[in-house]
C-alpha cells in the first residue's frame, strides 16, 4: 500500500472511531480487524501481526 493510501485509510479509521465514540470503539476495531483477518489466506499470515502489535504496546511475547 502506498503512503497516501495508508494515510487515507488510517484517517478514515480515526474518523469512524470518533463518530462511534469511546464506548463503541472497541467493537468497531474488532469488526474491522475480523474483516481484515478474513481476507488473509491463513492464520500464519495473521498471527505474527497480532503478536507484533501486542508486543509493541507491551503485551505478550516479542515477535520473531
Amino acid at each position: 500500500m502506498h503512503a497516501e493510501d495508508l494515510d487515507r485509510s488510517y484517517t478514515a479509521l480515526c474518523q469512524a472511531l470518533e463518530r462511534v465514540g469511546e464506548g463503541k470503539a472497541p467493537l468497531l476495531l474488532a469488526m474491522v480487524s475480523l474483516a481484515l483477518i478474513a481476507r488473509q489466506a491463513s492464520a500464519e499470515d495473521v498471527l505474527p501481526l497480532i503478536a507484533q502489535a501486542a508486543a509493541s504496546i507491551g503485551e505478550g511475547p516479542t515477535p520473531e
